[in-house]
This record gives C-alpha cells, structure tokens and sequence, in this order.
C-alpha cells in the first residue's frame, strides 16, 4: 500500500508529507479496534528477537530513532507499527518553532535526507500530557534536547529539566548533544566541556534517584580518537550510547539537494557509523550498550550492524523512504537468519565481527 501512496507523499514538500502522516496516525488513534489489523500487518514476533537490557523487554531490536514523533502525538499508533522500542522527541523545556522553513530535504538518488529543524517542539509540559494520554506496552523512550536561547552555561539544566518531568513516564532517556542544528550543541563532545555534562547528570541523578536508563547521542562526524578521550566519562554516566546521529559530510553525494545545510541521514551514514559501532564495541569490550542507527536499510544492514556490536537499532530515514513495512520484513528475515545458523536468540550474535 505504501508504494501507492508514497509517489503522492513525495511530490508534496517532505515537512508537509510528515505532517500528514503524523495526521493520520492520530486518526488511528482515535479508532482503537484498528490496532489488531495494524498488528497483523506490520508485527512479527519471535522468541529469538527478544532482548531484555537494563531490565528492559525489547520484543525486537528495530527502534524507532526520535525525529519522527517529535512532539509525542502519536505514539501508540506507533506502538503497533512492528517496532521493539520507540523513541520520542526531541523534547526541549520550553516550546520552541525551530529553524525557518523549509528546512528538510529528500536526496531521492542517495536514499537520504537533510533536516535543519532545530528541536521544533511543543515543550515539555504539553508533551508529558500527550504521552499520558495512552498506556503502553512497549519501551518508549524520550530524546532530550536544549532550548536554542537557553544560556551557554545553563545548557546542561535543559536536560535534568527534562528528565526530571518525564521521569516516571518513559522507559529511557537519550541525551542529544549531536544535533548539527543547535548552535554549540556539539561543542559537548569537547573532553572538558562533556566532564561538566557528565558531571552534572551524576549530581542530579544522585540526589533524586534517577533509576531510568539514561543514553547519549552522539555524532557521526566524531573522529575516533575524540570519541576515545570521552569513552570513559561515557560508560561512567550513561547506560548506553546512541551511534551515530547525522553527519555534515556531504562526500559522493548525487542528489540535487545535497548542498542544503543540516545533517545528513540515510543510507550514506552506514558504513561511517558501522565503524563507530564496532570501535565502541571494541573498547568496552563489548560489556557496554550501544545502540546502532544510519542508514539501516536493509536486514543484511541490520543484521551486520548487530554482529559488529549493536544491541539494539534505530531506523527512521528507511523508514520514510522504504516505508513502514520494513520492520516486519527486517524482524522476519533476522529470525530466518538465526534459525539458519544455529542461533538461539539475537544477542547470540551481536559483537561476532568485531
């Protein structure tokens, strides 16, 4: 079906599209009796996808990345689109537009994107009261951002303001210091300036007993041996790691809209953020999550993400570009895969090439 509609979808302005996408899941929302019919389609369940980490159910390892519900309107629409776990946001304390229209861009011949939203959200009162809307019965998670005219020195309270609304209504948090469309938001992957964020979690998760895994996104332009200056502050602080978020890089790119301004993702990210994936999973000797995401395309992507050291996946630029029956067909063809190969569960192959 999305075949038919998609040629429709992408003659319209790619914001536009995703407004009436989230438009129609929220119609879903309203007709309950179509989750089981939606479950058919798009779920496929099987005891080897089945994860449990940090005390977490994961059904499957295909996530939703955040971006796509950005103001949490629709996640239990989500919920029965076949995914293991989804994540919401980013969420900033205040409501904020983002960055001035048109700000996202389709690279149709490189199966990509560029976004420049700038944390465009709602805020995080009125988006707490979105999600309480719904009960759930999958791992929601919640991306945290910064307000843009938040105080340099004031950053890092953006982020504990958040956690601390959401605390006892999301499964995990991810910290987002790599968006490229916040100004000095990834100064943070700077040794010194992250000890002050790390550092800032720590007190506040202390002294208010925070039990809710907290994640770290990071960019996929960081250089490896930046990535290694912080890696111990990283698996110190957070529970897991997020790799890798959109890159700058525009490097053999065909499309028309190559040269617009913002992060890239898509296919073009795999093999940089493979890399990544697997120098983590090397120098924690694999007793570290990490989460792998971009340019998850296909389940030959997927399955060689998870044996070079990824637990978990996130998808959302296939997503849009292959449409949502991707995650029925990844989860089916990961589960012929382990049959095939003797495997008893999933996490029986994560780190093998590493």
């Amino acid at each position: 079906m999305y075949k038919l509609v998609k040629p429709l979808l992408f003659k319209l302005d790619p914001e536009k599209a995703h407004g009436l996408t989230i438009d129609a899941l929220k119609m879903v929302q309203r007709v309950p009796k179509i989750y089981p019919i939606m479950d058919k389609i798009f779920n496929y369940n099987h005891p080897s996808l089945s994860q449990t980490i940090h005390g977490i159910k994961f059904n499957n390892p295909i996530g939703l990345a955040a971006g796509f519900d950005k103001s949490c309107e629709v996640p239990k629409a989500l919920e029965h689109v076949g995914f293991g776990a989804i994540e919401l946001g980013g969420i900033t304390p205040k409501p904020q537009p983002g960055n001035p229209k048109p700000r996202m861009y389709r690279l149709i011949e490189d199966d990509a994107l560029i976004n420049r939203m700038g944390f465009n959200n709602i805020g995080m009162n009125k988006a707490l009261s979105h999600l309480r809307r719904h009960a759930y019965t999958i791992p929601v998670g919640l991306n945290v951002g910064v307000n843009k005219k938040t105080s340099y020195e004031d950053r890092y309270q953006d982020y504990i303001k958040v956690i601390d609304t959401f605390k006892n209504d999301v499964t995990f948090f991810t910290v987002n210091i790599s968006s490229p469309n916040t100004e000095n938001l990834q100064n943070f992957h700077d040794k010194d300036e992250f000890t002050m964020l790390c550092e800032a979690l720590t007190t506040f998760k202390s002294e208010n007993d925070i039990n809710v895994p907290i994640f770290l996104k990071l960019t996929s332009d960081m250089e490896l041996e930046g990535f290694k200056n912080i890696l111990p502050s990283i698996t110190k602080t957070f529970d897991g790691v997020i790799l890798a978020n959109t890159t700058r890089q525009r490097d053999g790119l065909i499309s028309k809209n190559k040269t617009e301004e913002g992060g890239l993702s898509g296919k073009p990210l795999f093999e940089r953020n493979l890399k990544l994936v697997k120098y983590a999973y090397q120098q924690t000797k694999g007793k570290f999550l990490i989460i792998g995401t971009g340019g998850i395309f296909s389940s030959e992507d997927a399955i060689k993400m998870l044996r070079n050291g990824a637990s978990l996946l996130q998808i959302y630029s296939s997503l849009v570009i292959e449409g949502p029956g991707l995650t029925k067909s990844m989860n089916k063809d990961i589960a012929k895969y382990l049959s095939e190969n003797g495997y008893q569960n999933v996490s029986d192959i994560i780190g093998l090439d590493a």
